[in-house]
C-alpha cells in the first residue's frame, strides 16, 4: 500500500478493528478519564452521477466543507489530514483534488498522512483505526509518515508526511469515502 505515490498499484486488503469511548466532556473530566480529543464537528455527503457512479471528489469536498463550517474553523486551524488513502489511482486522485478544493493554497503546507499504508484497507474498520492513529499522533505530538511513499504523483498534490518529525497540530480531519460516493469527515481537536 502506497497512498498518493506515483507508482501505487492499488489497495491492499488488511484485517483489523478498533473502538473508542465517546462521552460528554464534563462527565469524562469528572471521572478522571484519559481524554485524547474532542469531536468538534462532522460532515457527510453522498454524490453520484445520473448513472449512479460515485463522485468521490465532490462528496469529500462537501463533507470537509460541512465539518469546517459546523466547527467555524478556517483552513489554517487544521493541523493535519488523516486521509482515506486507499492507494488506488482514482480514489487517491479524487481525494487529493478534494483537499486542494477545500484548503486551496494552504494544502501545500497541510500535512497529509494515511494509516492504510501500515495495515491496508480494513473495510468498515478503517475509519475507526485511522481515527485512533491520529488521536495517538496528536497525543504524542508527532505524526507518522506515509509508508512506501517515495515518488510524488503530480495528480495527487498533497503535502505527504515523509518522516516522523512533523507535528500533528491540535486538530485534524479524518476522512472516509466509498466507491459509491459516500463520504464522511470528522474534525477532532485536542483537549
Amino acid at each position: 500500500s502506497r497512498p498518493f505515490d506515483l507508482n501505487r498499484t492499488g489497495m491492499v486488503l488488511g484485517e483489523g478493528a478498533g473502538a473508542i469511548m465517546l462521552e460528554e466532556l464534563e462527565q469524562a473530566r469528572a471521572r478522571g478519564a484519559a481524554i485524547y480529543g474532542e469531536i468538534v464537528a462532522a460532515g457527510s455527503s453522498a454524490v453520484a452521477d445520473r448513472n449512479l457512479s460515485g463522485r468521490r471528489e465532490q462528496a469529500l469536498t462537501n463533507c470537509m466543507r460541512a465539518a469546517l463550517a459546523e466547527a467555524r474553523y478556517d483552513a489554517g486551524q487544521i493541523g493535519h489530514i488523516q486521509a482515506h488513502g486507499l492507494s488506488t489511482r482514482e480514489s487517491d486522485r479524487d481525494e487529493a483534488r478534494a483537499i486542494r478544493q477545500v484548503f486551496g493554497g494552504h494544502a501545500d503546507r497541510l500535512p497529509v498522512t494515511a494509516a492504510k499504508s501500515y495495515f491496508g484497507n480494513l473495510g468498515a474498520g478503517s475509519g475507526m483505526v485511522e481515527l485512533i492513529a491520529s488521536l495517538l499522533a496528536m497525543h504524542r505530538g508527532r505524526l507518522f509518515p506515509i509508508l512506501n511513499y517515495q515518488t510524488p504523483d503530480p495528480h495527487c498534490p498533497v503535502a505527504a508526511v515523509l518522516d516522523g518529525n512533523q507535528t500533528p497540530g491540535t486538530s485534524f480531519i479524518n476522512l472516509s469515502v466509498t466507491p459509491q460516493g459516500q463520504a464522511s469527515s470528522l474534525l477532532v481537536g485536542a483537549i
